[in-house]
């Protein structure tokens, strides 16, 4: 299956799309090219980007689905503004196929491209001299520029994937072993593959997970005699429903436990 490495840029007036084929080191670079782009799109094809299950495959969707470079921007300034792409006015009723991975998808939390570029030294760190803030087309200059940016950034992020080339190998590999395609499985997170693979499913209701916690029973062949009481006195609170859950739930209690500091948790133990 043919692997492209992309990226978009989104300006009031204008879009940039660049694609990158891994097999040959090709860029294809479309410019407010809906129908170029559209047609560039294979289902025999892996799509993938850094950061682009939240924003870049719904600039994808909202150019492949005909809008104009105005309502693409409107699209932008949704997700930018905080909205979910899946719920932007201006996308319902649009149906797409795109096989979209994103690299950065279990990736260290807010971890940035350009972090990633200069953790890798051996790449220049740039940013776009173009203002997106432009209420007016791109120039001649303002566009060359825009695309050598952007294809850097689709560079950068072909390194990523050949950094991580095994760790995508195997979660195909064991996308595979439960007859998950492997497009779908390198669309999943670890989390969400991992329940795949081990059938996992929800057996509380929303409500029951909800309560499930202040009903909690402590495990016949637990070996009271090692905890001291007033570890037990800190979690019995649990069954005093005059303590709100926020109080309750942020408290802690410091102990020692031999001669180690312990503080002690609703989320965990640490000492």
């Amino acid at each position: 299956m043919r692997w492209y490495t992309y990226d978009t840029e989104v300006f009031a007036h204008d879009f940039v799309v660049v694609f990158k084929d891994k097999e040959t080191g090709e860029h294809t670079v479309f410019h407010n090219d809906n129908l170029g782009v559209k047609a560039f799109i294979s289902d025999e094809a892996i799509y993938c980007g850094f950061n682009t299950k939240g924003y870049d495959q719904y600039i994808i969707k909202a150019i492949c689905g005909g809008l104009s470079p105005e309502e693409v921007k409107q699209v932008n300034d949704w997700i930018i503004g905080g909205g979910q792409g899946w719920q932007c006015p201006l996308l319902q009723g649009l149906f797409f196929r795109f096989n979209n991975v994103d690299i950065m998808d279990d990736m260290q939390m807010g971890l940035s491209l350009k972090a990633i570029e200069g953790h890798l030294g051996k790449m220049s760190i740039e940013e776009t001299e173009v203002d997106f803030n432009l209420d007016r087309p791109l120039t001649e200059e303002e566009l060359a520029l825009t695309i050598k940016y952007c294809i850097h950034d689709v560079d950068a992020t072909e390194k990523v994937t050949n950094i991580r080339k095994d760790y995508l190998k195997n979660k195909i590999y064991l996308g595979g072993l439960k007859g998950i395609e492997p497009t779908v499985a390198l669309a999943m997170t670890n989390a969400k593959l991992t329940a795949a693979y081990l059938d996992a499913h929800n057996i509380l209701s929303v409500e029951e997970m909800g309560t499930d916690e202040r009903e909690y029973k402590y495990p016949d062949n637990l070996r009271r005699e090692y905890i001291p009481q007033e570890v037990f006195d800190f979690f019995d609170r649990l069954y005093d429903t005059s303590i709100p859950d926020e109080e309750l739930f942020k408290s802690k209690l410091n102990i020692t436990v031999g001669e180690c500091p312990v503080t002690l948790g609703f989320g965990g133990i640490h000492g």
